[in-house]
């Protein structure tokens, strides 16, 4: 399967130009008037969530840069309802200490860059610095399924959609107006730990080893078909954060590999099936004591 060059943006028109003879001699079928290279037209949907998924989104921007059209930033906490909701939910479940450790590093990713103060450990301090550096255009989007968002993607060739913790379920309209659909990327061994806060709920249940999974974009969540897999050995020392950290490291490589291999044709699919899943919602303050007390911690 082969997909056409591309630019970023629409194409500019141009008058035809005559072939020479050379074109005219080539058949269809000739290798060489193949593409060197072929690509997907990609745009990202994520959220402007600044402490890790700059992670995820650095190697993809690098290495599919010129891929992608553009990328789409919704609220962090839309997710939740809302700002007051989401983070009632979250002083909840980190506790005092914890939700200090994680609104220091909200703050510094915030304040520092203000201050001309470079990351220690990454290029940028949010996705949209990450996308400018690029040249690649950001919009900000309160609701990805809204009209408005159509307006948008009016705009971009719209090959494939890939998805790095949006926080909105996409809708089918918005997924069909993809050629080659999407890609979502899950920190969990799917079909297991489906839903939100895997890292935490693997910790809870002790397991030993989790996964970077790459999978087909569902209106159900996290319950397309599996494309690539790539496990992650938790540690006895893992907390939440530093599990987090290595998975969305992970996420950003595993999903360039799924694209390239996307573009080849030689990106494999296995079923992600309901009846061997398992599915957890956003944990309350019970599960948080709970977590604790079986000698886990959050930071």
């Amino acid at each position: 399967m082969f997909f056409s060059m591309r630019r970023r943006g629409p194409a500019p028109s141009r008058a035809p130009e005559a072939e020479s003879a050379e074109e005219r001699a080539a058949p269809a079928s000739d290798p060489a008037a193949l593409p060197e290279q072929t690509t997907i037209p990609l745009v990202v949907f994520t959220q402007d969530e600044r402490v890790y998924l700059p992670l995820s989104l650095e190697p993809v921007v690098d290495r599919l840069g010129d891929r992608i059209e553009c990328i789409v930033l919704s609220p962090p906490m839309s997710t939740h309802g809302g700002n007051a909701a989401g983070l009632k939910k979250h002083l909840s479940v980190f506790g005092l200490r914890g939700s200090v450790a994680m609104g220091v590093r909200v703050v510094a990713a915030r304040l520092l860059p203000l201050l001309g103060i470079a990351p220690r450990k990454r290029r940028s301090w949010s996705i949209e610095a990450l996308a400018r550096a690029a040249g690649i255009p950001v919009h900000h989007v309160d609701k990805v399924n809204s009209a408005s968002m159509h307006e948008i993607l009016d705009r971009y060739q719209t090959g494939l959609l890939i998805s790095v913790s949006c926080p909105q379920i996409i809708r089918k309209k918005l997924l069909s107006r993809f050629e080659h659909g999407g890609l979502n990327v899950h920190s969990s061994p799917l079909p297991r730990y489906r839903g939100l806060m895997p890292a935490f709920w693997l910790l809870f249940h002790d397991e030993q080893e989790t996964a970077v999974t790459v999978h087909d974009l569902a209106e159900q969540l996290d319950d397309g078909d599996i494309r690539l897999q790539q496990a992650i050995p938790i540690r006895s020392d893992d907390t939440w954060n530093t599990l987090v950290t290595r998975t969305k490291t992970a996420a950003g490589d595993s999903l360039v590999e799924a694209v390239e291999k996307l573009e080849r044709g030689d990106l494999p699919r296995r079923a992600n099936p309901d009846d061997a899943s398992s599915y957890f919602s956003f944990p309350n303050a019970s599960d948080a004591r709970e977590f604790r007390r079986r000698g886990r911690r959050m930071f």
